[in-house]
């Protein structure tokens, strides 16, 4: 049974998490500015630092960032960076284009959840690789009829194995199970005659059916 005192804690959790989660995209208490590109995000110091490690030591510390309250970022997939600013405060994100970005070019949809983990991963935010991840992995069951799943399987190769290695081996179930779809498919077939770690990976996959 629940008690008074339980019941007032789940409560306060609750408005304090729905406090936070208005907070993003909010000038209301920022202290912090994110500029993505030329489009400026109001941030929260209390918020990037009990999320993200990076943002913890470059705000604690006497780093450039820290005491100009600014950070901006330039290179990369824009999108990817508002998802990640969004999950940190919603702890979701969505994959429609973000409306504040306007005319900046958003991510294919198989690219969106695999930038948004390298920036979890660069970032330090845990959660967040989990979250993308399987994210990945259910979208990818039905995604890898997408033109861009060359671009998918590049990206993720592209990546240090230690920080791809769940999303390589996933890539490879997909592409065994679907490979005589996929055959079809002259992109598939040349990225199969370059041999490398995606095809290794694939036959790994065969011979720990056998």
């Amino acid at each position: 049974m629940v008690s008074v005192s339980d019941d007032h804690i789940e409560q306060h959790s609750y408005t304090l998490n729905w406090a936070v989660h208005m907070c993003f995209n909010s000038k209301l208490f920022s202290d912090v500015t994110i500029h993505l590109g030329g489009i400026e995000l109001p941030a929260h110091s209390i918020v990037l630092a009990s999320q993200s490690d990076y943002f913890k030591k470059a705000l604690e510390y006497p780093m450039k960032e820290g005491i100009e309250k600014k950070f901006e970022f330039s290179e990369g997939s824009m999108h990817a960076h508002w998802r990640m600013f969004e999950y940190i405060y919603r702890g979701e994100y969505v994959l429609d284009a973000a409306v504040p970005l306007g005319s900046i070019a958003d991510d294919e949809d198989l690219l969106k959840d695999i930038r948004v983990y390298e920036l979890a991963d660069y970032f330090q935010i845990e959660n967040l690789r989990n979250y993308a991840f399987q994210n990945f992995k259910t979208r990818i069951k039905t995604l890898w009829v997408s033109e861009s799943l060359i671009d998918c399987i590049r990206e993720v190769y592209k990546l240090p194995s230690n920080v791809s290695y769940g999303m390589r081996i996933e890539i490879a179930k997909i592409a065994r199970k679907h490979l005589v779809d996929l055959w079809d498919k002259k992109a598939f077939r040349n990225l199969i005659r370059e041999g490398g770690q995606f095809v290794i990976d694939i036959m790994k996959d065969i011979i720990a059916d056998t």
